[in-house]
């Protein structure tokens, strides 16, 4: 008679809850294709608010445990999107053999985890979880011809995957090295996770107010003597300060940098801001790129090229004029990071942050509220107006 095993999948909410349901479907297909007549696969899925939330890995980990003794499971594996440290190294996965648990840090996979390089660390975990009983779970005899480590190892390009065993609850580590490639890996992965591409759809404000001080610069023909002189080196460092500025401006105007009071983990706070300064550059970036495609448009439309040429003292072709809007819209950027500053500072957390970030921010938010009405409280003169 047939074995019923069940697999429970603790994600975070957000990009890993939704992995996590291509996942199941990717290892359920795999599953059916072992020819295997000992085991009948059953896999449940928890998205689970503290996996989202906690900054400890170990608190993942124990969560984990916890839900799968409540649902009665098999095995449990946790998708956490919280980076994972161990000493120098970053962490894959981490399997704890004796409670049949393990969790494995999305970011870790990079920018793009595909759903087949996820499903096959699942199913490596598994080997490690029932190694004493391959046979039993339909990836041994059956399955010998398909190394999944080696898979899992294929898919870090210009990394390298090293398979450690410590003697704590007869734990297995799967870590990243080397260091620096592994950590640029992390940041990619945790700004995907942050989904930039969402962020300045919401931002109207900096988009109307970039726009319209593009439009109205568009009337001075001072921008176009400049287009027709700087050197390309010069567009370029234009362009990418104003981008620096509006980024700068977006963390500092709504208190985006996380403080090294409000962290155990001074490395994961210097991962987490990282992970802020490239959300939102990428996120410039595509806000900057649509600018440019808008006053591309605005300056052939609006510019006569008669004008034009008596402005510049020479025939005009579509290379001024896409130097002219490329100038614009360095100018316009600096505008919009004003704009950036007008924005409600709660709704560019909710945009800029991922679920892990946002939560956290509200937590320290909350503990400094506290923190202020207890010092109030020490000094009652300062809890009210008081004009003797």
């Amino acid at each position: 008679m047939p074995k019923d095993l069940t697999l429970g999948i603790v994600p975070a909410p957000g990009i890993t809850a939704t992995l996590s349901k291509k996942v199941k479907d990717d290892l359920l297909d795999t599953f059916e294709s072992i020819e295997d007549y000992h085991t009948n696969w059953k896999i449940e899925i928890i998205v689970d608010q503290i996996t989202g939330a906690a900054e400890n890995a170990s608190e993942i980990m124990d969560q984990a445990i916890h839900i799968k003794s409540h649902n009665n499971w098999d095995y449990v594996i946790s998708l956490t999107d919280l980076p994972i440290f161990n000493l120098k190294y970053i962490v894959l996965a981490d399997v704890n053999k004796e409670q049949k648990a393990a969790q494995v840090s999305l970011p870790a996979y990079g920018a793009l985890p595909k759903v087949s390089n996820v499903k096959n660390t699942f199913i490596q975990i598994l080997q490690e979880l029932h190694s004493e009983e391959k046979d039993d779970i339909g990836m041994g005899k059956h399955h010998k011809s398909v190394s999944f480590l080696s898979s899992i190892k294929r898919a870090f390009t210009f990394t390298s995957i090293k398979r450690v065993e410590t003697d704590q609850h007869a734990s297995i580590l799967y870590l990243i090295q080397p260091k620096w490639n592994g950590t640029l890996k992390l940041i990619a992965g945790m700004t995907v996770a942050n989904s930039p591409w969402s962020i300045m759809p919401s931002f109207k404000k900096v988009i109307g107010l970039a726009f319209a001080t593009g439009s109205y610069m568009l009337i001075f023909n001072t921008l176009w003597q400049l287009s027709a002189v700087y050197e390309f080196s010069r567009f370029l460092i234009v362009m990418l300060t104003a981008m620096t500025a509006m980024v700068t401006w977006i963390i500092f105007a709504h208190n985006l940098w996380e403080k090294k009071q409000n962290y155990q983990s001074q490395r994961l706070r210097l991962m987490y801001n990282a992970t802020t300064i490239t959300t939102l550059g990428v996120s410039v970036l595509m806000f900057y790129i649509a600018m440019f495609i808008l006053f591309a448009i605005a300056v052939m439309i609006f510019v006569p090229a008669e004008t034009f040429e008596s402005v510049l003292h020479h025939d005009i072709d579509i290379v001024d004029y896409a130097k002219l809007a490329w100038l614009v819209t360095s100018a316009a950027t600096v505008a919009g990071a004003i704009g950036a500053g007008l924005e409600n500072e709660e709704s560019v957390r909710r945009i800029t942050y991922g679920y892990r970030q946002y939560v956290r921010s509200k937590e320290i938010q909350r503990l400094e509220e506290e923190k202020t009405k207890e010092e109030k409280g020490k000094n009652p003169t300062d809890a009210y107006d008081y004009d003797p």
